[in-house]
């Protein structure tokens, strides 16, 4: 009798989790783990977008640049060809020799080919690419080919980013070398 009194003693203190504790504990783990995987995935896919973002603002304002440095140098007289979407004119190169350059959309590439060497991808995923001639600072609406009277060159270049979200720069360059 005095065993089965020490061992009720021994069931009664011993201390330890029921089955349905256990279960709502691995219940809230899994939602917590669920919940810290969404919020993962979505600060890698921000930075992905972001970084996408950065690098297509980058290739578009390095396009930019070099369309306004050649539009900048070019001579007024020198244009041989001109649309909304290329242009074609001379330059002197470094012996002062006369050599054509020419910019142009090719497919989703903006292209710049000088003196007939191939074709140098300035930029790619460019889904829109304007030239417009104006006349005067002022003009609102100018034209898509060049003219005596044209004396400034509106870019429009449209690149499409993270998501495919476009991103457009427009400059208006005024050729120096009239």
């Amino acid at each position: 009798m005095k065993e089965v009194c020490l061992m009720k003693k021994i069931k009664n203190n011993e201390k330890g989790f029921t089955l349905i504790e256990v279960i709502v504990t691995l219940i809230l783990v899994g939602i917590t783990a669920a919940l810290a995987g969404m919020w993962i995935v979505s600060v890698a896919n921000g930075y992905i977008f972001a970084k996408t973002n950065a690098s297509t603002v980058q290739k578009a304002q390095l396009a930019m640049t070099r369309l306004t440095q050649e539009f900048t140098n070019l001579q007024l007289h020198s244009i041989t060809a001109s649309s909304s979407t290329g242009i074609t004119f001379n330059r002197a190169n470094s012996a002062s020799v006369s050599v054509p350059v020419i910019i142009s959309m090719s497919g989703t590439q903006l292209q710049i080919n000088v003196n007939s060497t191939g074709a140098r991808t300035l930029t790619d995923s460019v889904s829109e690419f304007e030239l417009t001639y104006c006349d005067s600072p002022n003009s609102t609406s100018c034209p898509t080919t060049w003219s005596a009277t044209s004396r400034i060159i509106a870019i429009k270049l449209k690149l499409s980013a993270g998501n495919n979200t476009p991103v457009e720069f427009i400059r208006r360059v005024t050729p120096r070398n009239t």
